[in-house]
């Protein structure tokens, strides 16, 4: 089970609910916008990529 805060109003639940589903279901109801994982509202996300300042440039991508 997968527990999930309602985006959207979902089965007479208002949004901002916290509700339990399957992990199809979470996965169906995330594409559609429904739904996000309740772990996102607590703080807990994935920590982003480390740049590699060392690394050269990309040649096929512009400068901005």
């Amino acid at each position: 089970m997968v527990k999930a805060i309602l985006t959207k109003p979902l089965d007479g639940q208002p949004e901002g609910s916290e509700r339990e589903f399957d992990k199809v279901d979470f996965d169906r109801l995330r594409e559609m916008g429904a739904v996000r994982a309740a772990d996102e509202e607590n703080g807990v996300k994935a920590a982003p990529p480390v740049l590699n300042k060392a690394a050269p440039t990309a040649q096929n991508k512009t400068k901005v």
